[in-house]
């Protein structure tokens, strides 16, 4: 098993400089992390059959060529392919049930942030029912909830989605801040968004060398 592991792993480097992909820009086709990618191609680990095989379709390669000792240009490549790399590389779409489960899993999460919340609030409110702040409780559960959308989104749903759940991540901290220091009404943490919704506008903007590739293609 340790020889199968570092030949796929000698196969996978190989293909991937020949294609000038970096680790990272592979990770991000593939959605997986470029210390996964990194495990890959030092033998620590295997991808599992429906990567290796959506690897093998992308380079062009058969997926015997993959763990081929003679390299992966030492077999011919697989009879059929996908007419579309880029779409073959892409992570299979989720099966109904699965995207359901998914939210279902996101919204159970979220509803224990304000679970964990109320019963702050109910406890605080019995045993001191004179003291005023309980219902900050509600209003710190906020951004938390932001955070763990923020997280879900992250490894399941659009990435892209993530530079809006971020600004508004920055605003509705923000407002938590403003409204704990209620007294000093401190409305100049609010100038504090604006440099801060610039930075995640022009982060937005980064494209990374796959998007630029496509313009190309597309322009040519």
């Amino acid at each position: 098993m340790a020889e199968l592991k570092q030949i796929v792993a000698r196969n996978l480097s190989q293909l991937r400089k020949e294609h000038q992909l970096t680790q990272i820009q592979l990770a991000e086709l593939i959605h997986y992390s470029d210390k996964a990618v990194s495990k890959w191609e030092r033998g620590e680990s295997l991808p599992d059959l429906v990567v290796l095989k959506q690897l093998a379709d992308y380079y062009h390669v058969s997926l015997d060529a993959l763990v081929c000792e003679e390299g992966p240009h030492a077999l011919p490549a697989a009879a059929c392919h996908t007419e579309d790399p880029e779409e073959t590389l892409a992570v299979q779409e989720p099966k109904p049930y699965t995207t359901k489960n998914r939210i279902v899993i996101a919204g159970m999460a979220i509803v224990l942030v304000w679970l964990i919340a109320t019963t702050i609030f109910v406890i605080l409110d019995i045993l001191a029912p004179n003291l005023q702040y309980p219902p900050f409780m509600f209003v710190y559960a906020i951004p938390l909830t932001v955070i763990i959308w923020l997280v879900f989104n992250s490894i399941w749903f659009n990435r892209r989605v993530n530079y809006l759940i971020i600004s508004l991540l920055v605003w509705t901290t923000l407002g938590t801040l403003f409204v704990t220091f209620w007294a000093y009404r401190p409305w100049q943490l609010f100038i504090i968004g604006i440099p801060a919704q610039v930075i995640i506008w022009l982060w937005s903007r980064l494209r990374s060398g796959k998007t630029v590739k496509k313009e190309k293609i597309s322009h040519s």
